[in-house]
Protein backbone atom coordinates (compact mmCIF):
# COMPACT_ATOMS: atom_id res chain seq x y z
CA UNK A 1 0.00 0.00 0.00
CA UNK A 2 3.05 2.27 -0.09
CA UNK A 3 1.87 3.73 -3.42
CA UNK A 4 -0.94 5.46 -1.53
CA UNK A 5 1.69 7.60 0.17
CA UNK A 6 2.78 9.14 -3.14
CA UNK A 7 2.09 12.90 -3.37
CA UNK A 8 0.24 12.32 -6.66
CA UNK A 9 -2.50 10.43 -4.77
CA UNK A 10 -2.98 13.36 -2.42
CA UNK A 11 -3.07 15.73 -5.39
CA UNK A 12 -5.85 13.70 -7.03
CA UNK A 13 -7.83 13.57 -3.76
CA UNK A 14 -7.61 17.35 -3.47
CA UNK A 15 -8.04 18.27 -7.13
CA UNK A 16 -10.79 15.89 -8.28
CA UNK A 17 -13.62 17.34 -6.16
CA UNK A 18 -12.57 20.88 -7.09
CA UNK A 19 -12.58 20.04 -10.81
CA UNK A 20 -16.05 18.49 -10.80
CA UNK A 21 -17.45 21.07 -8.37
CA UNK A 22 -16.34 23.86 -10.72
CA UNK A 23 -18.09 22.12 -13.60
CA UNK A 24 -21.31 21.07 -11.85
CA UNK A 25 -21.89 23.42 -8.88
CA UNK A 26 -19.92 26.57 -9.52
CA UNK A 27 -22.15 28.58 -7.19
CA UNK A 28 -21.01 26.42 -4.25
CA UNK A 29 -17.39 26.04 -5.36
CA UNK A 30 -15.96 28.76 -3.12
CA UNK A 31 -18.49 28.47 -0.30
CA UNK A 32 -18.15 24.72 0.29
CA UNK A 33 -15.68 22.76 -1.79
CA UNK A 34 -12.65 25.02 -2.04
CA UNK A 35 -13.14 26.56 1.42
CA UNK A 36 -13.49 23.19 3.16
CA UNK A 37 -10.16 21.96 1.79
CA UNK A 38 -8.34 25.17 2.70
CA UNK A 39 -9.78 25.26 6.22
CA UNK A 40 -8.96 21.58 6.81
CA UNK A 41 -5.37 22.00 5.63
CA UNK A 42 -4.67 25.02 7.82
CA UNK A 43 -6.57 23.77 10.88
CA UNK A 44 -4.93 20.32 10.72
CA UNK A 45 -1.49 21.89 10.49
CA UNK A 46 -2.30 24.16 13.43
CA UNK A 47 -3.49 21.23 15.54
CA UNK A 48 -0.36 19.27 14.63
CA UNK A 49 1.86 22.06 15.94
CA UNK A 50 -0.18 22.50 19.10
CA UNK A 51 -0.32 18.79 20.01
CA UNK A 52 3.20 17.99 18.72
CA UNK A 53 2.57 14.23 18.65
CA UNK A 54 5.34 12.15 17.13
CA UNK A 55 4.43 9.66 14.40
CA UNK A 56 4.54 5.91 15.15
CA UNK A 57 7.66 5.31 13.03
CA UNK A 58 9.47 8.12 14.85
CA UNK A 59 9.07 6.17 18.08
CA UNK A 60 9.42 2.69 16.58
CA UNK A 61 11.27 2.78 13.21
CA UNK A 62 10.40 -0.87 12.50
CA UNK A 63 6.76 -0.01 11.73
CA UNK A 64 7.64 2.30 8.83
CA UNK A 65 6.27 0.84 5.60
CA UNK A 66 7.58 3.37 3.06
CA UNK A 67 11.04 4.22 1.75
CA UNK A 68 10.26 7.50 0.00
CA UNK A 69 8.13 10.57 0.70
CA UNK A 70 8.52 10.06 4.45
CA UNK A 71 6.65 12.83 6.31
CA UNK A 72 8.59 14.88 8.84
CA UNK A 73 5.76 16.78 10.49
CA UNK A 74 3.67 15.76 13.50
CA UNK A 75 1.10 12.96 13.62
CA UNK A 76 -2.19 14.26 15.05
CA UNK A 77 -4.52 14.52 13.16
CA UNK A 78 -4.08 12.68 9.85
CA UNK A 79 -4.21 15.29 7.09
CA UNK A 80 -4.44 12.60 4.40
CA UNK A 81 -7.51 11.14 6.11
CA UNK A 82 -9.03 14.59 6.56
CA UNK A 83 -8.60 15.50 2.88
CA UNK A 84 -9.86 12.05 1.82
CA UNK A 85 -12.92 12.67 4.00
CA UNK A 86 -13.57 15.99 2.24
CA UNK A 87 -13.12 14.07 -1.01
CA UNK A 88 -15.72 11.47 0.03
CA UNK A 89 -18.31 14.02 1.18
CA UNK A 90 -17.78 16.32 -1.80
CA UNK A 91 -17.89 13.58 -4.43
CA UNK A 92 -20.92 12.04 -2.73
CA UNK A 93 -22.66 15.40 -3.05
CA UNK A 94 -21.71 15.67 -6.72
CA UNK A 95 -22.26 12.00 -7.65
CA UNK A 96 -24.33 10.46 -4.82
CA UNK A 97 -25.02 7.16 -6.58
CA UNK A 98 -21.28 6.44 -6.39
CA UNK A 99 -21.03 7.36 -2.71
CA UNK A 100 -20.06 3.76 -1.90
CA UNK A 101 -16.98 4.21 -4.14
CA UNK A 102 -15.96 7.57 -2.67
CA UNK A 103 -16.18 6.34 0.90
CA UNK A 104 -14.42 3.14 -0.11
CA UNK A 105 -11.49 5.23 -1.36
CA UNK A 106 -11.55 7.13 1.93
CA UNK A 107 -11.36 3.86 3.87
CA UNK A 108 -8.45 2.66 1.73
CA UNK A 109 -6.48 5.90 2.20
CA UNK A 110 -7.18 6.03 5.95
CA UNK A 111 -6.13 2.42 6.50
CA UNK A 112 -2.92 2.93 4.52
CA UNK A 113 -1.89 5.75 6.88
CA UNK A 114 -2.13 3.35 9.80
CA UNK A 115 -0.72 0.22 8.13
CA UNK A 116 2.33 2.11 6.84
CA UNK A 117 3.22 3.25 10.35
CA UNK A 118 2.52 6.91 9.58
CA UNK A 119 -0.37 7.47 11.97
CA UNK A 120 -2.05 6.18 15.11
CA UNK A 121 -5.74 5.14 15.07
CA UNK A 122 -6.68 8.31 16.97
CA UNK A 123 -5.12 10.40 14.18
CA UNK A 124 -7.41 8.77 11.63
CA UNK A 125 -10.57 9.24 13.69
CA UNK A 126 -9.60 12.85 14.39
CA UNK A 127 -8.94 13.53 10.71
CA UNK A 128 -12.34 12.12 9.78
CA UNK A 129 -14.10 14.10 12.52
CA UNK A 130 -12.35 17.38 11.68
CA UNK A 131 -13.10 17.19 7.97
CA UNK A 132 -16.70 16.10 8.51
CA UNK A 133 -17.26 19.00 10.90
CA UNK A 134 -15.76 21.54 8.48
CA UNK A 135 -17.59 20.24 5.40
CA UNK A 136 -21.00 20.12 7.06
CA UNK A 137 -20.54 23.45 8.82
CA UNK A 138 -19.89 25.09 5.46
CA UNK A 139 -22.73 23.11 3.91
CA UNK A 140 -25.16 24.40 6.54
CA UNK A 141 -23.92 27.97 6.15
CA UNK A 142 -24.31 27.75 2.37
CA UNK A 143 -27.91 26.58 2.86
CA UNK A 144 -28.60 28.81 5.84
CA UNK A 145 -32.00 29.99 4.59
CA UNK A 146 -33.46 26.49 4.72
CA UNK A 147 -31.61 25.30 7.82
CA UNK A 148 -32.75 28.14 10.07
CA UNK A 149 -36.31 26.89 9.61
CA UNK A 150 -37.01 24.35 12.36
CA UNK A 151 -39.22 22.16 10.16
CA UNK A 152 -36.72 22.06 7.29
CA UNK A 153 -33.82 19.58 7.11
CA UNK A 154 -34.29 18.52 10.72
CA UNK A 155 -33.00 15.04 9.89
CA UNK A 156 -29.64 16.46 8.77
CA UNK A 157 -29.25 18.48 11.96
CA UNK A 158 -30.28 15.48 14.06
CA UNK A 159 -27.85 13.10 12.38
CA UNK A 160 -24.98 15.58 12.66
CA UNK A 161 -25.69 15.94 16.37
CA UNK A 162 -25.78 12.15 16.81
CA UNK A 163 -22.55 11.78 14.84
CA UNK A 164 -20.52 14.13 17.02
CA UNK A 165 -22.25 13.04 20.21
CA UNK A 166 -21.23 9.44 19.47
CA UNK A 167 -17.70 10.48 18.55
CA UNK A 168 -17.47 12.33 21.85
CA UNK A 169 -18.64 9.31 23.86
CA UNK A 170 -16.20 7.01 22.06
CA UNK A 171 -13.26 9.34 22.63
CA UNK A 172 -14.11 9.71 26.33
CA UNK A 173 -14.27 5.92 26.70
CA UNK A 174 -10.93 5.41 24.93
CA UNK A 175 -9.33 8.05 27.15
CA UNK A 176 -10.88 6.43 30.28
CA UNK A 177 -12.73 9.66 31.12
CA UNK A 178 -16.20 8.08 31.42
CA UNK A 179 -17.36 6.21 34.52
CA UNK A 180 -20.61 4.34 35.19
CA UNK A 181 -21.74 7.21 37.42
CA UNK A 182 -21.19 9.79 34.67
CA UNK A 183 -22.98 7.57 32.14
CA UNK A 184 -25.96 7.13 34.46
CA UNK A 185 -26.02 10.88 35.11
CA UNK A 186 -26.24 11.56 31.36
CA UNK A 187 -29.06 9.02 30.95
CA UNK A 188 -30.92 10.46 33.94
CA UNK A 189 -30.49 14.00 32.60
CA UNK A 190 -31.99 13.07 29.21
CA UNK A 191 -34.85 11.19 30.92
CA UNK A 192 -35.65 14.21 33.08
CA UNK A 193 -35.59 16.46 29.99
CA UNK A 194 -38.12 14.14 28.33
CA UNK A 195 -40.43 14.35 31.35
CA UNK A 196 -40.23 18.09 32.04
CA UNK A 197 -40.04 19.15 28.39
CA UNK A 198 -43.56 20.68 28.28
CA UNK A 199 -42.75 23.07 31.14
CA UNK A 200 -39.30 24.11 29.96
CA UNK A 201 -38.81 27.72 28.80
CA UNK A 202 -39.89 28.22 25.19
CA UNK A 203 -36.36 29.01 24.00
CA UNK A 204 -35.01 25.69 25.37
CA UNK A 205 -37.93 23.73 23.87
CA UNK A 206 -37.35 25.29 20.46
CA UNK A 207 -33.61 24.59 20.66
CA UNK A 208 -34.26 20.90 21.41
CA UNK A 209 -36.89 20.63 18.67
CA UNK A 210 -34.45 22.17 16.20
CA UNK A 211 -32.20 19.11 16.51
CA UNK A 212 -34.90 16.49 17.00
CA UNK A 213 -37.84 15.05 15.11
CA UNK A 214 -41.51 15.15 16.02
CA UNK A 215 -42.96 15.73 19.48
CA UNK A 216 -43.90 12.05 19.93
CA UNK A 217 -40.33 10.76 19.76
CA UNK A 218 -38.62 13.86 21.12
CA UNK A 219 -35.24 12.98 22.72
CA UNK A 220 -35.96 9.25 22.37
CA UNK A 221 -33.04 8.94 19.92
CA UNK A 222 -30.42 10.42 22.29
CA UNK A 223 -31.91 8.39 25.17
CA UNK A 224 -31.68 5.00 23.41
CA UNK A 225 -28.32 5.99 21.92
CA UNK A 226 -26.88 6.73 25.38
CA UNK A 227 -28.54 3.69 26.95
CA UNK A 228 -27.10 1.30 24.36
CA UNK A 229 -23.71 3.00 24.68
CA UNK A 230 -23.87 2.47 28.44
CA UNK A 231 -24.76 -1.21 28.03
CA UNK A 232 -21.86 -1.61 25.57
CA UNK A 233 -19.58 0.12 28.07
CA UNK A 234 -20.62 -2.35 30.79
CA UNK A 235 -20.36 -5.60 28.83
CA UNK A 236 -17.41 -4.95 26.49
CA UNK A 237 -13.77 -3.89 26.99
CA UNK A 238 -13.28 -0.12 26.47
CA UNK A 239 -11.88 -0.37 22.93
CA UNK A 240 -14.68 -2.70 21.80
CA UNK A 241 -17.31 -0.47 23.43
CA UNK A 242 -15.87 2.62 21.71
CA UNK A 243 -15.84 0.82 18.34
CA UNK A 244 -19.45 -0.31 18.85
CA UNK A 245 -20.51 3.27 19.55
CA UNK A 246 -18.58 4.52 16.50
CA UNK A 247 -20.40 1.93 14.37
CA UNK A 248 -23.68 3.52 15.36
CA UNK A 249 -22.59 7.16 15.32
CA UNK A 250 -20.84 7.01 11.96
CA UNK A 251 -22.84 4.26 10.25
CA UNK A 252 -26.26 5.70 11.02
CA UNK A 253 -25.26 9.32 10.35
CA UNK A 254 -23.33 8.75 7.11
CA UNK A 255 -26.20 6.63 5.81
CA UNK A 256 -28.72 9.39 6.45
CA UNK A 257 -26.50 12.27 5.30
CA UNK A 258 -25.62 10.58 2.01
CA UNK A 259 -29.34 9.92 1.68
CA UNK A 260 -29.91 13.69 1.62
CA UNK A 261 -27.64 13.92 -1.42
CA UNK A 262 -29.78 11.22 -3.04
CA UNK A 263 -32.79 13.34 -2.13
CA UNK A 264 -34.60 10.54 -0.33
CA UNK A 265 -35.50 9.63 3.24
CA UNK A 266 -35.68 5.94 2.33
CA UNK A 267 -32.78 3.57 2.92
CA UNK A 268 -30.66 3.24 -0.22
CA UNK A 269 -28.02 0.62 -0.91
CA UNK A 270 -25.53 3.26 -2.11
CA UNK A 271 -25.80 5.17 1.18
CA UNK A 272 -25.63 1.96 3.22
CA UNK A 273 -22.42 0.86 1.47
CA UNK A 274 -20.91 4.32 1.97
CA UNK A 275 -21.74 4.10 5.68
CA UNK A 276 -20.19 0.61 5.85
CA UNK A 277 -16.94 1.98 4.40
CA UNK A 278 -16.93 4.83 6.90
CA UNK A 279 -17.43 2.52 9.89
CA UNK A 280 -14.84 0.13 8.51
CA UNK A 281 -12.20 2.88 8.37
CA UNK A 282 -12.59 3.87 12.04
CA UNK A 283 -12.80 0.30 13.37
CA UNK A 284 -10.03 -1.30 11.31
CA UNK A 285 -7.03 0.40 12.99
CA UNK A 286 -8.11 -1.05 16.35
CA UNK A 287 -9.03 -4.57 15.23
CA UNK A 288 -8.40 -7.18 12.55
CA UNK A 289 -9.76 -6.93 9.01
CA UNK A 290 -12.23 -9.73 9.79
CA UNK A 291 -13.55 -7.97 12.89
CA UNK A 292 -13.84 -4.62 11.14
CA UNK A 293 -15.59 -6.12 8.10
CA UNK A 294 -17.99 -8.11 10.27
CA UNK A 295 -18.85 -5.13 12.48
CA UNK A 296 -19.41 -2.78 9.54
CA UNK A 297 -21.41 -5.53 7.80
CA UNK A 298 -23.68 -6.01 10.81
CA UNK A 299 -24.19 -2.25 11.01
CA UNK A 300 -25.03 -2.07 7.29
CA UNK A 301 -27.52 -4.96 7.51
CA UNK A 302 -29.31 -3.49 10.53
CA UNK A 303 -29.40 -0.06 8.87
CA UNK A 304 -30.68 -1.30 5.53
CA UNK A 305 -33.18 -3.94 6.66
CA UNK A 306 -34.62 -2.02 9.66
CA UNK A 307 -35.71 -5.18 11.58
CA UNK A 308 -39.14 -5.30 13.18
CA UNK A 309 -40.94 -7.34 15.85
CA UNK A 310 -44.66 -7.85 15.28
CA UNK A 311 -44.70 -5.03 12.77
CA UNK A 312 -42.94 -2.55 15.05
CA UNK A 313 -39.55 -1.21 14.04
CA UNK A 314 -36.72 -1.83 16.51
CA UNK A 315 -34.64 1.28 17.17
CA UNK A 316 -31.23 0.80 15.51
CA UNK A 317 -29.79 3.17 18.13
CA UNK A 318 -30.20 0.27 20.52
CA UNK A 319 -29.34 -2.66 18.24
CA UNK A 320 -26.21 -1.54 16.40
CA UNK A 321 -23.77 -0.95 19.30
CA UNK A 322 -24.67 -4.19 21.06
CA UNK A 323 -24.64 -6.41 17.97
CA UNK A 324 -21.53 -4.90 16.39
CA UNK A 325 -19.70 -5.00 19.74
CA UNK A 326 -20.64 -8.64 20.19
CA UNK A 327 -19.33 -9.52 16.71
CA UNK A 328 -16.02 -7.76 17.36
CA UNK A 329 -15.65 -9.45 20.74
CA UNK A 330 -16.61 -12.90 19.45
CA UNK A 331 -14.25 -12.81 16.45
CA UNK A 332 -11.42 -11.53 18.62
CA UNK A 333 -11.33 -14.66 20.74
Amino acid sequence: MSWLNHPLILFVIVALPLFFAWRRHRSLFWRIFFSSEIIVIFSAQAIKRITAQLRPFQINPHVLGVKTHIPNDYSFPSLHTALATIFAWAMSYLYPRLSWLWFGILALVAFSRYSLGLHYPRDIVAGFALATFVFWLLFLIAHIKSFVIASSNSNVRRKLFHLFYGLGLAILIIQNLLTPIIFLAIILFIAILMIVFPILPAMIRQSIKYFERGDKSLLMGPFTFTLSAFISYLIFPPTVAAAAILNLAIGDSVNALVGTFLKTSQKRLEATLAAASATFLVVLPYFSVTQALAASGVTAILEFTEPTIRGRKIDDNFLIPIFSGFVIQFLGR
